[in-house]
């Protein structure tokens, strides 16, 4: 079991990777604020980890829950020119950030942690709180759609079209 002490010597370090995790998720502006809430509910609840070497992953995951509900909530904000880019990849055309944008969020999420992030597809599942298997078929439905949507610009539905795909 890890104690309080031991917890709050690593906050740095976890806060950080929380903040990137974050904002490659889509959490904006609130990539911070899902950092912080992800390490006081992990503190709050450090009794309830079974493994302390599991402590990166078990915060992760509650970073991701908490990213998914602020991209939510700031979807209704954003406008069709608005394009969230993932960080530290280059991205040879805006339409392909736009139709990642567009997928329903489990596909979006999956794309973003494997392509986006370079986590391996039984890391994401871990860290989505689903399957393997779910990951591999959410990323296999995001792949079809995205060659789809990318082979017409023109049917390039408009930023939260996500009913269309």
């Amino acid at each position: 079991m890890i104690d309080s002490e031991t917890f709050d010597s690593q906050y740095s370090a976890l806060f950080g990777d929380l903040v990137s995790l974050a904002r490659a998720l889509g959490a904006g502006c609130d990539a911070e604020d899902v950092a912080q809430e992800a390490l006081l509910a992990a503190r709050a609840r450090l009794k309830q980890l079974r493994d302390p070497t599991k402590l990166r992953a078990w915060v992760r995951t509650m970073a991701v829950r908490g990213a998914c509900r602020a991209r939510s909530r700031r979807v209704d904000q954003l406008d069709d020119r608005t394009i969230e880019r993932l960080p530290g990849i280059e991205i040879p055309n805006a339409d392909v950030a736009a139709a990642i944008a567009c997928l329903p969020e489990r596909e979006r999420v999956a794309v973003t942690l494997v392509f986006g992030l370079g986590y391996r597809q039984d890391e994401a599942a871990e860290l989505m709180s689903i399957s393997p298997g779910t990951v591999y078929s959410s990323i296999w439905r995001a792949r079809r759609k995205l060659a789809r949507l990318l082979a017409d610009d023109q049917a390039m539905p408009a930023f939260g079209a996500r009913s269309q795909l």
